[in-house]
């Protein structure tokens, strides 16, 4: 092992100095597929960053996917919530971060909104949203069918578990 495996520890070092426009390019010319996260992304902690294995989950209105994703989550991985751009709810919280972050990931990456603002500076994993709303979510919407195994069933959100962030 040399520490550059994706959800190791190592990964993030070695990216550490690198700006994501800089690692954008080197995956163009080196035929990498690009994914990037939309636009307006932030981090909670200014300065924060994060890069490791991709955890995707798509939200439907409970924190119940999240917790199956930990549950296959390796050391490092980063939780990338589907939430559809919403500005209407905040779907992950301090409660969220802190079971990510006793699950080993190296951070939380939402399209979507976060709450609970100065609990997640206190906690100090890395969380990139669109920005911070008091609510959660007042709804529940049906889950397709989840006939797979992994977090990469859940929904079918972008990126794929194998994509690094």
């Amino acid at each position: 092992m040399t520490g550059t495996e994706p959800g190791r520890t190592g990964l993030r070092a070695d990216f550490a100095g690198l700006s994501t426009p800089l690692v954008a390019d080197a995956c163009l010319r080196s035929g990498v597929p690009l994914r990037v996260a939309p636009p307006g992304l932030a981090a909670v902690i200014p300065g924060r960053q994060v890069a490791g294995r991709a955890l995707p989950a798509r939200h439907y209105g409970s924190v119940d996917v999240f917790l199956e994703a930990f549950s296959a989550a390796r050391q490092g991985d980063v939780l990338v919530v589907d939430n559809g751009g919403r500005a209407d709810e905040a779907c992950i919280g301090d409660l969220v971060v802190l079971e990510a972050q006793a699950a080993g990931l190296g951070g939380v990456v939402v399209w979507g909104l976060h709450r609970d603002t100065p609990d997640l500076g206190e906690i100090g994993l890395a969380v990139f949203s669109y920005g911070s709303y008091p609510a959660g979510p007042v709804r529940l919407d049906d889950r397709p069918d989840r006939a797979g195994s992994g977090p990469q069933d859940q929904g079918g959100s972008d990126p794929a578990p194998a994509d690094g962030l």
